[in-house]
């Protein structure tokens, strides 16, 4: 699924977007252009002149926890600490993008790390140069890792009191026996990254944030030959292999205690080069987990109504992982009608009921990455994870087309083959 789906670990570092009024699909004539650039970045972008605004993005292969002993939380300390920075005279990435009314965002997943930009267009060409000299040259001080240290602490403290994130972190944890998936991405306390020191957090910036192991997206507002405001040369290496984690031999259950009841589900998917297979497990969360169109959705909306679910198939390098997540106070009632649905779909559906599940599907995929935004998003997502082809938005409809092979039987067998034992997460109240 499009990565805008992974957002738990999206830190709002600036925000002011009073230009934001509506967001209009780009029309279908806008190619996407790919270019690799004299600096070594990858380049994709979709334009459209007539947008009032442009998003761009920078997409690095980088371990949320660093590329040696794990540091929970290093990479998005790391990003946090450049954007804080004062480019000599110039104000911080923050400062800037704020300054134009727009909104800067970083984004820390387990094997990758972004930086995305929102702003007015006309501001495109000084942002993509100022966010490109920031972190191809990163400039770190004590400043901005005390600045940075509050951001984190901040998101850390967040994610605590959010069931949904809280199972997110807890079920790749026991998905996975070592690796970066095996961490959350920002730490419950960040008394350890207060024993990273300046020298350490500058050696992880040089390798994480160079121009070769950068894929820059944009898309929107983009005037020609946009790319000569890009910063930086090209320096060995190139771009860091897929970050990949350790699987568990097998599914495993655990009960911790929390704020709330929440139950948290887990499977091991197919890899991305799994085309047809990681497709059908999107349609498969699409149908039962959608808000307002999802079957468990529409089920539990009488006698679960004070509880939520929520279910995606997360599309990675290798593997994949589908994660359903549930809390509230029917959340006994709302695990029923999830086990249920869970067990139906490994059924074919009948044609009539396949086919207009698979319009409304394709009709989702499109509408969820129409925003420029969200697009940027998508190639990013696709592109680090191995194949830039597959990202809904691309012009080569790779991703359509896997959608169109589909039909029932094979959900079905798909649904069999990697929908069986769970890994289970249970949230327990604590007793008041």
């Amino acid at each position: 699924m499009t990565r805008r789906a992974l957002a738990l670990g999206a830190l709002a570092v600036c925000a002011g977007l009073a230009f934001f009024a509506t967001f209009r699909t780009l029309p279908c004539s806008a190619a996407v252009e790919r270019t690799q650039l004299p600096n070594g970045s990858a380049l994709i972008l979709r334009r459209d002149a007539t947008l009032p605004m442009v998003a761009i993005e920078l997409w690095f292969r980088a371990p949320s926890i660093g590329f040696r002993s794990p540091v929970i939380g290093l990479s998005r300390y790391a990003a946090t600490a450049i954007a804080a920075s004062s480019q000599g005279r110039s104000p911080s990435i923050g400062q800037l993008i704020k300054g134009l009314g727009g909104r800067f965002t970083i984004s820390a997943n387990a094997d990758a790390v972004s930086v995305a930009a929102s702003i007015p267009a006309q501001s495109e060409r000084k942002v993509l140069r100022a966010l490109t000299t920031a972190y191809f040259t990163p400039t770190l001080s004590p400043q901005s890792m005390r600045s940075a240290l509050r951001e984190v602490a901040i998101a850390g403290a967040q994610q605590q009191l959010d069931p949904q994130a809280t199972l997110h972190d807890a079920l790749f944890s026991q998905l996975f026996i070592s690796g970066p998936a095996h961490y959350a991405t920002v730490p419950a306390s960040a008394s350890a990254l207060t024993r990273v020191s300046l020298s350490e957090l500058k050696s992880f910036a040089a390798r994480a944030f160079r121009s070769t192991n950068a894929i820059l997206t944009v898309a929107g507002y983009a005037p020609e030959n946009l790319a000569a405001s890009v910063a930086g040369r090209a320096a060995r290496p190139s771009m860091e292999n897929p970050v990949d984690s350790t699987p568990a031999q097998a599914p495993s259950a655990t009960t911790r205690t929390y704020g709330e009841d929440a139950i948290g589900l887990a499977w091991l998917g197919p890899p991305i080069r799994d085309v047809k297979a990681a497709t059908a497990l999107d349609f498969i969360a699409d149908y039962l987990f959608r808000i307002d169109t999802g079957t468990v959705e529409r089920l539990s909306r009488d006698d679960a109504a004070d509880s939520f679910v929520s279910g995606q198939f997360v599309t990675l390098h290798d593997p994949g992982v589908m994660v359903v997540e549930m809390a509230g106070r029917q959340i006994d009632r709302l695990q029923a009608h999830v086990e249920d649905q869970l067990a139906q779909i490994k059924h074919p559906l009948s044609q009539p009921a396949f086919d207009a599940a698979r319009t409304a599907f394709e009709y989702h995929i499109l509408s969820d990455t129409e925003s420029p935004l969200a697009m940027a998003d998508n190639f990013g997502w696709y592109a680090v994870e191995g194949d830039p082809l597959y990202a809904p938005s691309d012009d080569g409809a790779k991703y359509l087309q896997a959608a169109q092979s589909l039909d029932p039987g094979y959900i079905a067998r798909v649904a069999q083959q990697y929908l069986g034992q769970p890994t289970i997460v249970r949230l327990r109240a604590t007793s008041k």
